[in-house]
Order: structure tokens, then sequence, then C-alpha cells
């Protein structure tokens, strides 16, 4: 997967996050940590998966991110 759809797909995956906190579904924190523990349960599957493994912590990395909101400047 080029970076491109990588990050795309990390976009989507934090709008999807907005979407489910404003309906109560579930916090876009929530979203980013379940997807990090997916991350990192895909990792410990096999060095076969490290590469998905990588993918799919770094979509965690861009909701937790989205989650967090821009940062403070004081």
């Amino acid at each position: 997967m080029d970076d491109d759809a990588r990050e795309a797909i990390g976009t989507v995956l934090a709008a999807i996050g907005g979407i489910l906190e404003r309906g109560g579904v579930c916090s876009t924190e929530e979203l980013a940590n379940t997807l990090g523990g997916v991350a990192v349960m895909t990792r410990d599957a096999g060095s076969q998966y490290h590469n998905r493994a990588a993918y799919i912590g770094s979509w965690a990395i861009m909701v937790k991110a989205a989650a967090e909101g821009p940062p403070q400047i004081n």
C-alpha cells in the first residue's frame, strides 16, 4: 500500500470516529485504542503479519491524533 492510500484510510477512520462519537456509540479515543489493540494482536500473530500490523498501528495513531485535536499553544 502506498503512503497516500494509508493516509486516506487513516483520515476516513478518523472521520468515522467522529461520527461514532457524535452518535454516542463510542468515543474517537476508544476507536483509536481499539485499533491499537488490533495492531498489537496482529503483530503478535506472527512475522508474516508485521506489515499489516504497522498499517493498523499507523491508523490508530491518526485516529488518536484526531481525538486529541490540534496541539494547544500557550
